[in-house]
């Protein structure tokens, strides 16, 4: 067993694991977060844009579905006339300084997220380690009247105006216990102040595990094709899955929930899987010579590695969020445009 796996089901589960060896470091874990939490509450060296401020994060490490949530938002944003634009640290670039992604900027730059984001948004995308010099600066160039802050909860530099907090619909908070000995980046006391709380797929985890007063919302995944990696003008149908064999591969946070989504879409069960940690820089040696199924991020860097032979594919999720979901985010988004406006 992995070092990776290891950790992971000592978080995941109800038994003493290997990061148990880590427990004397809590309170220092714990006195740090309560820091920065309480400077932040106290607005001490944190930056308020005059836009109002959606943040679209997680309290635990690993993938929770951010990125189909924030495409999913500036879509909805986009119909009901709001010009919304997405800040990102850029994972996997090295920004010191802001800088725009468009749709043909190197992920190795930026970082693969922006890159798909742009992609699939067509909304400005702008990268920096610190989020808030990427604010300004669509502040300044751009036609913008609303900032989507993809990750970034614990980014206490930046005020906000709406927190949506995601959660694994199945894995909930884990052990409950903050890094290293859990997957959590805050306490689950932390979900009390966000302004929603939302899963991919209907959550399974026990509720009371969260402990938070905040409803939790959940939507589904949409799919509809698979596309090339190489020309993602090519595609084939879903039910392609079924034909033959496929090896998955996944540089992601959570690559069994991407596996189960594919298996569930048809893939036979006793395919090839092959994961790399998340935001891994591909090389051609990387990837087998079988017909490879890949994420829209992981499509973001391969397709500079891919060749006309070379058959791989990704497929492209949508997040569907319910009528209820949009009704009290657009409210509650309406209520801050109110208060900015008398500021």
């Amino acid at each position: 067993m992995s070092l990776e796996k290891k950790i992971t089901d000592s978080w995941y589960r109800k038994k003493i694991g290997v990061t148990w060896l880590f427990a004397p470091l809590l309170p220092i874990v714990k006195y740090i977060t309560y820091r920065k939490r309480t400077d932040f509450v106290n607005k001490k060296g944190v930056y308020r844009s005059s836009l109002p401020v959606i943040v679209v994060g997680n309290i635990t490490v690993g993938g929770t579905g951010k990125s189909p949530m924030v495409v999913a938002l500036c879509q909805l944003l986009k119909e009901k006339g709001f010009s919304p634009a997405i800040v990102s640290r850029g994972h996997g670039g090295n920004n010191e300084r802001p800088a725009l992604v468009t749709e043909k900027s190197s992920a190795q730059e930026v970082g693969d997220e922006p890159v798909m984001l742009a992609k699939r948004t067509g909304v400005p995308v702008c990268v920096c380690k610190r989020r808030i010099e990427a604010v300004k600066l669509l502040e300044s160039t751009s036609d913008v009247d609303v900032i989507v802050s993809d990750d970034g909860m614990q980014h206490y530099s930046l005020d906000r105006d709406i927190e949506i907090a995601m959660i694994d619909a199945s894995r909930g908070v884990g052990n409950g216990f903050l890094l290293p000995v859990g997957p959590l980046r805050e306490s689950v006391d932390r979900l009390n102040y966000v302004d929603f709380i939302f899963s991919v797929g209907r959550p399974t985890f026990n509720m009371d595990s969260i402990l938070s007063r905040v409803d939790v919302y959940h939507g589904e995944l949409s799919l509809t094709e698979l596309r090339s990696v190489k020309v993602p003008t090519k595609k084939m149908s879903l039910s392609q899955l079924t034909q033959g064999m496929w090896h998955v591969v996944a540089g992601i946070g959570n690559p069994s929930r991407f596996l189960q989504t594919l298996i569930e879409s048809g893939l036979k069960m006793d395919s090839k899987c092959t994961w790399f940690p998340d935001h891994h820089h591909y090389k051609k040696a990387d990837l087998p010579d079988d017909r490879v199924i890949m994420t829209e991020k992981d499509a973001v860097k391969c397709a500079f590695i891919a060749d006309e032979e070379s058959d791989w594919w990704y497929m492209p999720v949508s997040l569907e969020l319910t009528d209820q979901f949009k009704t009290a985010l657009l409210g509650r988004l309406n209520n801050v445009v109110r208060e900015k406006s008398n500021e």
